[in-house]
């Protein structure tokens, strides 16, 4: 019996909840706009006509072409010269610099926390460094002009050792 009750005031809450539902009115969004009045008009009449205007501009659509469109650091001339960056961590810094032409330089920096990284590059260099999970190092990568280049990743491992893999 005392389930039966249980189930009776249920199905009452659950008539009772689907009659609120149907009573409600739906609910309709509009667009509201507000239009300037010039100060020199005033009164009802200049207020009805400018509500007969239309509010918004009606632009024509018309079909347009997808082309790429370079970057602004990649649009201007820069000798060949590329310096890339991608930092995930906290509070750490990484200098580029490079003098001539044809430098490329890509610095990661995944999971550091106070790293300090800098390239110096003397022209036509290439330049690859990435470290993982390193904590208040600092690495700096000098090549001069013609150097070989330089691929490296530095990570801390879980187990506290130091990988260097050139």
């Amino acid at each position: 019996m005392h389930f039966a009750m249980k189930g009776i005031m249920s199905l009452r809450a659950g008539l009772a909840g689907a009659l609120l539902l149907a009573a409600c009115p739906a609910a309709f969004a509009q667009s509201a706009y507000i239009t300037q009045v010039s100060p020199r008009s005033s009164g009802l009449q200049s207020m009805t006509t400018s509500l007969s205007t239309p509010m918004v501009p009606v632009s024509q659509y018309t079909p347009s072409q997808t082309a790429f469109v370079p970057t602004p650091e990649m649009a201007t001339p820069h000798n060949g010269n590329v310096a890339q960056t991608l930092e995930i961590g906290k509070n750490n810094q990484v200098y580029q610099g490079q003098f001539g032409g044809n430098n490329y330089s890509n610095v990661g920096i995944i999971g550091g926390n106070s790293t300090n990284v800098g390239v110096l590059q003397g022209g036509k260099d290439f330049s690859n460094l990435q470290l993982v999970n390193m904590q208040g190092y600092s690495v700096w990568v000098l090549q001069p002009r013609n150097a070989p280049p330089v691929n490296e990743l530095i990570a801390r491992l879980p187990n506290g050792n130091l990988l260097i893999k050139r």
